[in-house]
């Protein structure tokens, strides 16, 4: 089935869930993101990374040659992904790798899910955006785009200080309720989290900043910078997760020794991981660390953390999930 088919049927699908929804009213206790339940809840919040529905990105070669072309792994069909996606229900969240280089193909992937009976309320999606002192203009562009298409949330990379989450939130806000986000083209989001696009517009707004809010805002840090404006960054009202960029950070606490090879600076890389910490103690925002297998889930709770992104969709990330949930009961 081509992607044009799938996009036409989730177009059908749009229709359909409009038209159900006018029938009944647009007034609905019950939470459309089920990840502020937990967050309110105070429990894990454990989430995965989708299925893969687009080839891997080139890799740079050697130093002064082309990039080397990496074959596109076997991809499952979008139908075969999204069905994958709406099976698998252990996990509080999917973590996708939108883009502006593959919505066209993740729309269809979103008109797949709709097909098969995929929805917010059982699988909310989270991706990151571009870093905003980078290219504020295209963060911001990208938060509108990414949210039209449904995402329950945004993920900022490298976060250096208050005013980029502050950036943020009002990218997330529509322009009716004093925000930068465009009111039109929800119906896709409105269609995937099962409500008119009226009651989308009312409900699709940054939680805890509006206590009846759906959107989750996490922020990444990951930089020196960033870890000294750690607690202004927590303070900001809205922030829902601080997460801690552990990858990056060790490059940024790491030297080259004499042999070549990369130091950790352990106290320094610890005492960034702690600080990042204690700003969310401080604070009250829930608190993030990347997590891949059990050991690492077990390990990370008894330090506080409460949210988690496997970021491998294989045996260890769906382990992991599976070990979160014993120790949440």
């Amino acid at each position: 089935m081509g992607r044009n088919t799938l996009v036409l049927r989730g177009a059908a699908a749009v229709a359909a869930v409009v038209c159900m929804w006018s029938a009944v009213g647009e007034t609905r206790d019950a939470r459309v993101n089920p990840m502020i339940a937990l967050h309110e809840g105070r429990t894990l919040v454990l989430g995965i990374t989708h299925p893969a529905i687009v080839a891997p990105r080139q890799r740079g070669g050697p130093a002064g040659q082309p990039a080397r072309s990496v074959a596109p792994a076997a991809l499952p069909s979008l139908l075969d992904a999204a069905r994958e996606t709406v099976a698998y229900r252990d996990s509080d969240f999917t973590y996708t790798n939108y883009s502006d280089d593959n919505a066209d193909r993740f729309r269809g992937y979103m008109a797949a899910l709709l097909e098969v009976g995929g929805s917010a309320r059982t699988h909310p999606f989270l991706s990151k955006v571009p870093i905003i002192h980078g290219n504020e203009a295209a963060a911001v562009a990208r938060i509108h785009g990414q949210l039209d298409a449904g995402h329950a949330g945004v993920i900022l990379q490298e976060v250096e200080s208050a005013d980029e989450v502050r950036t943020a939130l009002a990218a997330m806000k529509f322009r009716s309720q004093g925000g930068t986000r465009p009111d039109e083209h929800v119906g896709l989001a409105a269609a995937y989290w099962g409500v008119t696009p009226a009651e989308y517009r009312k409900r699709a707004s940054p939680w805890p900043l509006d206590k009846q809010g759906e959107l989750v805002l996490w922020a990444i840090v990951e930089s020196r910078t960033g870890i000294e404006h750690v607690r202004e960054i927590a303070a900001v009202p809205g922030l829902t997760v601080l997460t801690v960029g552990a990858g990056t950070l060790g490059g940024v606490f790491s030297t080259t020794g004499p042999d070549g090879q990369r130091v950790l600076d352990r106290a320094g890389f610890d005492a960034a991981i702690a600080s990042i910490a204690s700003a969310c103690r401080e604070f009250k925002v829930a608190c993030s660390h990347p997590a891949n297998t059990p050991a690492d889930i077990e390990r990370l709770t008894k330090q506080g953390f409460t949210v988690f992104t496997m970021q491998a969709r294989n045996a260890d990330g769906f382990a992991a999930i599976a070990a979160g949930r014993k120790l949440d009961k």
